[in-house]
């Protein structure tokens, strides 16, 4: 994929044309209100119909399999697993399985359910040949048959098709992976229109991600880091309890405005292993309610991988370390559109393709210029997936950073044109599942969290940040500085 280039003499240059200098550079927040948001695409209303459904049963995954996932999985955190579907692998094999049963309205139905033992989610990658607009698919688990999500032929033809835009192809682009529905197995239900043959329906389920981390309760991975302890953890203390080392944000009356702008993020890559890390929705000077979606770039970098977005709102505790999600959470599964990502800052802007729930908060941010050493900032993020958090600190010095591997970085200080921040802690850590998640000050974002050695074991470790003011220069402002 292509991305705008570097600001150059006021001008932002991007795919040969010319576009004028942003006007906007600082941005206070605003709330969504209920008349911006369209209806869910969710449908709680089963189609009353029993239908014929194919079983696969997969076998309980071996440990020592997710785990060399997870070592060769890079900096962002795991929490599935790629697993081969051998029953469904061709699209002969899926046509052979689907047992299609007349409806009164002349539609014809059919579905295939995929059980893997142990699992705590199931996305199956539904690889598309061909797939007829006029087709709905329902997802859903045994366990809940009623809460059902559904998307039209067309809606996924369209979201393919985006990938293919971007420059993408072969399976990765032409694959839809179904939402998790947050149970150890998943229906694939098709709908056909009348009077269409179920031959016109060529797809295939060849793999699902295998969700092996439970995101339904609180978790106790202290010991995982934001990206790879890529800075020598010398000077580590002992472990700090896990409770006094994740601040919850519902124990505080600070941040009551940018905590409604934070989501858990769970996304698939192509190889089919799925991940979690943090965005923030940002404001643009229109103030329209884009849904502009901030979070880093080595979480989502390529369009198919940001088609396959979960987003979850108001995910916070109900009250102070209750560990009970707050009743306003709500999920969105529609994906999103990748606007501009580098590894300069670490950073990825996205637009997501379905509207975030009213009352969610479009953060504001600041682009002026790079904040001095010393400046008060904190984040706010869902590490280890857990329930929203607060860390509290201080800019201890600006910093160059670069890969060294596939889950490995080092950065070195004190230079104010390498593009991040580190960052030192007086109250809580980040951890893996922080990652892309903004560092605030003054109310407005300032950077987005690439990793470091900070964690609940090593309380001095330092955390990196990619300055927005730079991500903002080097091709962002083209969404928000206007």
């Amino acid at each position: 994929m292509r991305y705008p280039k570097h600001a150059v003499l006021g001008l932002l240059w991007t795919s040969g044309m010319v576009v004028a200098q942003p006007t906007t550079y600082i941005l206070d927040p605003v709330v969504l209100p209920d008349s911006a948001v369209e209806s869910s695409l969710l449908v709680p209303v089963p189609l009353g119909t029993r239908v014929q459904t194919h079983f696969v049963v997969l076998p309980e995954l071996e440990m020592q399999e997710s785990m060399a996932d997870e070592e060769a999985s890079g900096p962002a955190l795991q929490i599935g697993a790629a697993r081969a579907v051998d029953a469904t692998a061709s699209v002969a094999q899926t046509q052979s399985a689907m047992q299609w049963t007349p409806l009164p309205s002349g539609q014809q139905v059919a579905a295939i359910n995929i059980q893997a033992m142990g699992a705590y989610g199931l996305r199956a990658g539904v690889l598309v040949e061909q797939l007829p607009d006029g087709a709905l698919l329902r997802i859903y688990s045994q366990e809940h048959p009623a809460a059902i999500v559904e998307r039209s032929g067309a809606q996924i033809n369209a979201l393919l098709a985006q990938n293919q835009s971007a420059g993408e192809s072969g399976a990765p682009a032409s694959t839809w992976w179904t939402p998790d529905v947050g149970a150890g197995d998943t229906t694939i239900e098709v709908v056909l229109p009348a009077g269409m043959p179920a031959e016109a329906l060529r797809i295939s389920i060849p793999r699902v991600s295998h969700i092996f981390y439970n995101l339904s309760l609180p978790t106790d991975v202290g010991a995982a880091t934001v990206g790879a302890a890529a800075v020598d953890p010398a000077g580590a203390t002992e472990a700090d309890p896990l409770e006094s080392c994740r601040m919850d944000v519902s124990c505080t009356s600070n941040y009551q405005t940018e905590r409604n702008a934070v989501a858990q993020m769970v996304y698939t890559r192509e190889s089919g292993q799925s991940y979690l890390c943090t965005g923030t929705l940002l404001n643009n000077p229109k103030a329209d309610f884009v849904p502009y979606f901030l979070t880093a770039n080595h979480c989502i970098s390529t369009q198919s991988v940001a088609s396959t977005l979960q987003t979850r709102w108001f995910y916070h505790a109900s009250s102070c370390n209750s560990g009970v999600p707050s009743a306003q959470s709500a999920r969105r599964s529609a994906g999103a559109t990748l606007l501009h990502a580098t590894a300069t800052t670490d950073s990825a802007l996205l637009r997501l393709n379905e509207m975030p729930p009213a009352g969610v908060d479009y953060a504001g941010w600041n682009a002026t210029n790079l904040a001095p050493k010393g400046q008060a900032i904190y984040g706010l993020h869902h590490p280890g997936g857990d329930l929203l958090k607060y860390s509290v600190g201080a800019v201890a010095d600006h910093a160059r950073c670069q890969s060294t591997g596939s889950s490995t970085f080092s950065c070195s200080g004190g230079d104010a044109n390498g593009g991040f921040y580190s960052v030192s802690w007086s109250q809580g850590r980040t951890e893996g599942g922080s990652s892309g998640s903004a560092l605030f000050s003054d109310g407005r974002v300032i950077g987005t969290l690439y990793g470091g050695s900070s964690r609940c074991q090593a309380p001095r470790g330092l955390s990196y940040y990619g300055s927005f003011d730079k991500f903002f220069a080097d091709g962002a402002a083209q969404w928000l500085g206007n």
